[in-house]
């Protein structure tokens, strides 16, 4: 259960550090930051990485919320309505 809760934490900070690094590139390009293409390249690639770190944890959770869901309403199979 330990190495659980560890594991929970790792992935929330890395959630948190890439939602941030997400946070930063949208708003310097929200308030014109720089048009040096090899920066907006680069800001680009760091940005999908980040997305698709945040994408697989909400994933993650989004999984482990049906799972709790599903087993504090346990299915009415048999039961007619």
């Amino acid at each position: 259960m330990h190495n659980l809760e560890n594991s929970s934490s790792a992935a929330a900070g890395l959630y948190a550090k890439h939602y941030g690094i997400l946070r930063s590139i949208s708003e310097r390009l929200r308030v014109g930051g720089t048009a040096d293409v090899d920066t907006l390249l680069e800001d680009s690639r760091r940005a999908m990485e980040a997305y698709e770190i945040c994408r697989d944890r909400l994933d993650a959770i989004r999984a482990e919320l049906n799972t709790q869901i599903a087993r504090s309403h346990p299915s009415n199979s048999g039961v007619t309505s």
